[in-house]
């Protein structure tokens, strides 16, 4: 909670700018999405740079300097490579997973996911197909991709502040994640409580406001993992 607190409190000290900056990252999904077959495996390999930009823009309004759009371009100007690497790693592992779901269920799971996000179009024997089938097969998928997500949860962080190559970054990454997985779940549950309410406000609003309080929220948790925290009770105030 102190993560999302801390995510709501910058939120609320620059509305318009995170939001404005998070209704142009969708406009860029929308319009890369449109192009056949590419646009999407095209997001999730540039999905670390998005990650990049909003934590440069969190420690950017921590040190009360003001978030503007320039920061998108972080992942450009410092770690590319690393992050390249990491959507490379997060590209070809989430299609292995779906290919290997798909194999196992004996249907292409990302197909049903989408046939299922607009029930009032499928037929009677299409829905019985996706509740026999989508539904083990989202299992499935959700119990493969677990250990790519924690991977690739902090790594974008750790490739833009710290210079990590992505081997380097993946593994700490999944490291930070294991060892603090009961808050980091309590953490996913709330923000899908919450991601579901934004969900059902009219014309993306919510996601407007949704996003950019995730992703700084995913910051702070970055930041409170891997930052060293001062001892006051040390002489001379030395990190431990």
């Amino acid at each position: 909670m102190v993560w999302i607190k801390e995510g709501w409190r910058l939120f609320k000290e620059a509305p318009a700018p995170w939001a404005g900056m998070t209704a142009l990252v969708f406009m860029v999904i929308i319009g890369v999405n449109l192009i056949p077959w590419i646009g999407r495996h095209a997001i999730e390999l540039l999905s670390p740079f998005l990650v990049a930009g909003y934590f440069s823009a969190s420690r950017a309004a921590l040190a009360g300097e003001p978030v503007t759009f320039i920061h998108l371009g972080a992942g450009l100007q410092r770690g590319r490579d690393s992050l390249l690497g990491i959507g490379g790693v997060y590209l070809v592992c989430s299609l292995l997973v779906f290919a290997l779901a798909s194999h196992l269920v004996g249907a292409d799971v990302r197909e049903l996911l989408r046939q299922a996000q607009d029930p009032a179009a499928l037929t009677p024997e299409q829905l019985n197909q996706i509740v026999a089938t989508a539904l083990p097969g989202m299992l499935l998928v959700a119990t493969l991709l677990t250990p790519l997500l924690m991977a690739t949860w902090f790594s974008p962080g750790l490739a833009l502040f710290e210079d990590f190559p992505p081997g380097r970054a993946l593994w700490w990454s999944l490291w930070a994640c294991w060892v603090n997985w009961r808050p980091l779940l309590a953490y996913s549950l709330v923000l899908g409580v919450f991601g579901m309410l934004a969900l059902i406000i009219p014309f993306g609003l919510g996601m407007l406001v949704f996003l950019p309080v995730t992703l700084i929220s995913t910051y702070a948790a970055f930041r409170m993992i891997f930052t060293p925290i001062e001892d006051p009770a040390r002489e001379g105030g030395e990190s431990p």
